[in-house]
């Protein structure tokens, strides 16, 4: 480091690609270059000799104070998605959708507005518990299988917000891991279509339409592809344990048909938002 906290000099090695007649090898530099960071993962270097200047973007590893543009899941954002747990108003989303929302959170519900309170959170799962005053017939069990590698799922939300539309959006895919980033046991692995907007929806198996997992993060799209990840509905029904909300039966249920799952999904998932 420099005496400016955003200039620094380092050590470093170029490989340069250089050909001859039809021959291709790397060429080591090893030079002294000045970097001066310009804002977060972006950085401004310049060799030590010659007049070009470089930018170097940071891709790896990624931080939990990225922009919430970049998908990351730990970052406030003014909406998302939630669903029903149960028939008696209770819905599940993430604790970082909701956790600026203070007394201005409501969710949208048969095209209706609907003031909604956050009565339980989970800081370390990222999860929220919410609660609102409507008397809804539809809600989404947790299955009590375990994910599979390769098991089929579909995850619904508003990806966007409302700036793409205000249609509920399905998503399907396969289960990549059953472990997240960093081997975080708690989180799947999946390669869904999940963007801002999806987090905290429902991710559910395709055959039976219960709960495997509560969208929550991704990696940057312009680094990644389809590397995104669920909270497991195992720390889902702790969590709803915790706080007493009884979510039906925690049991295998029967395969269902696609108009049957096309209704629980669109009855059960809600767009959440606060201004």
């Amino acid at each position: 480091p420099t005496q400016n906290k955003n200039k620094f000099k380092y050590e470093c090695r170029t490989i340069i690609m250089a050909r001859v007649d039809k021959v291709i090898a790397p060429i080591n530099v090893e030079q002294s270059m000045q970097a001066t960071i310009l804002k977060d993962g972006l950085m401004q270097i310049r060799p030590a000799y010659g007049n070009d200047v470089f930018k170097s973007e940071r891709i790896w590893p990624l931080s939990l104070n990225d922009s919430d543009d970049d998908f990351t899941g730990a970052v406030s954002a003014a909406s998302g998605t939630a669903f029903f747990v149960d028939d008696k108003g209770h819905l599940i989303s993430n604790y970082h959708v909701v956790k600026d929302a203070k007394d201005k959170l409501k969710i949208v519900y048969k095209n209706k507005e609907i003031k909604a309170e956050v009565i339980a959170t989970d800081k370390q799962l990222d999860l929220a518990l919410i609660k609102v005053d409507v008397k809804n017939k539809s809600y989404i069990t947790t299955s009590g299988k375990k994910p599979e590698k390769l098991q089929d799922i579909i995850a619904s939300g508003y990806p966007g917000g409302k700036h793409l539309s205000d249609d509920l959006k399905f998503t399907s895919g396969i289960i990549s891991s059953l472990k997240g980033l960093k081997d975080n046991t708690a989180h799947i692995q999946t390669d869904l279509a999940l963007n801002p907007g999806n987090s905290g929806g429902p991710i559910v198996d395709k055959e039976t339409g219960q709960l495997v997992a509560v969208a929550v993060s991704g990696l940057r799209k312009d680094a990644t592809e389809g590397i995104n990840f669920g909270i497991k509905s195992s720390q889902v029904k702790d969590f709803l344990d915790s706080n007493r909300v009884k979510n039906s039966k925690w049991s295998l249920k029967r395969s269902i048909k696609r108009t049957e799952l096309l209704s629980i999904l669109e009855e059960s998932t809600v767009y959440i938002f606060f201004k």
